[in-house]
């Protein structure tokens, strides 16, 4: 057996010890943003078929990780945005909620008044858990658990002011204020941390330029790592390190937005 068809081997039998999810754990998993364990066996088992069939299994396993790396980034990239405007929109809500309570209105009339002002391309979940809170003004009960952050901040204030006799309308104010805070912050960080994403979007391409300016000087770069045995090992080993350093810097950025 070829080192290729070892490697696939060890590759196939990793994916097949992975088994699917049973029904209890999809259910208690089905509120976080996992990576469903079945697609872990689907991407390994289309990497080693790729490269029984190619014969290159350097090439495929890097054009693997670094395919990975890319959705993750994207993926990243996409939540946060998502997260951003889910945000806003609740603050907006929030708002609008703070000044019917302010001028006098019903709990329940107020909140279905600020629910009426909700963007039509506002996250799914977001318009799910204002419909619970309105619901639950209007009859007066417990607020549910719900799963948008600003809005379990303003069911936990409502239940504050209902036990201590605070102002509720203050309450309110200051949650979509402190969210308000949080998005301007989160805004001017991003603009800060313009120069650092530039950086590591250089420093990433980097590889990929020193092999370009090899082949321009007839040095054959691109045949050595795509080539069997030890030139495979270093394209698998360099991938494997340009895509550890997106990865994290990646994660260090995100920190320090948030």
């Amino acid at each position: 057996m070829s080192p290729h068809h070892a490697f696939a081997a060890v590759c196939l039998a990793a994916a097949i010890s992975i088994s699917a999810p049973g029904p209890a754990q999809r259910i208690a998993s089905s509120t976080r943003a996992e990576l469903n364990p079945v697609w872990i066996v689907v991407g390994v088992s289309a990497v080693v078929l790729a490269a029984l069939t190619l014969g290159r299994a350097g090439v495929v396993v890097s054009g693997a990780l670094a395919g990975a790396t890319t959705v993750h980034t994207l993926s990243a990239r996409r939540t946060a945005r998502a997260d951003a405007r889910r945000a806003r929109h609740a603050a907006e809500f929030i708002g609008y909620l703070a000044e019917g309570v302010d001028a006098g209105a019903a709990l329940g009339v107020a909140a279905a008044r600020a629910a009426e002002h909700l963007p039509a391309d506002a996250e799914s979940g977001l318009k799910r858990d204002v419909a619970q809170f309105v619901a639950a003004a209007h009859r007066g009960g417990t607020v549910p658990e719900l799963a948008t952050p600003e809005l379990a901040r303003i069911a936990a204030v409502w239940e504050l002011s209902t036990t201590r006799g605070v102002p509720i309308a203050g309450l309110f104010a200051a949650a979509r204020d402190d969210i308000d805070h949080a998005l301007r912050h989160r805004a001017a960080t991003d603009a800060a941390l313009a120069g650092p994403k530039t950086t590591a979007a250089v420093l990433a391409l980097l590889p990929v330029a020193g092999i370009a300016m090899g082949s321009a000087m007839g040095a054959s770069p691109l045949t050595v790592l795509t080539s069997p045995g030890v030139g495979s090992l270093l394209l698998i080993i360099g991938t494997s390190l340009v895509c550890a350093g997106v990865v994290v810097s990646g994660e260090i950025i995100g920190r320090a937005a948030r």
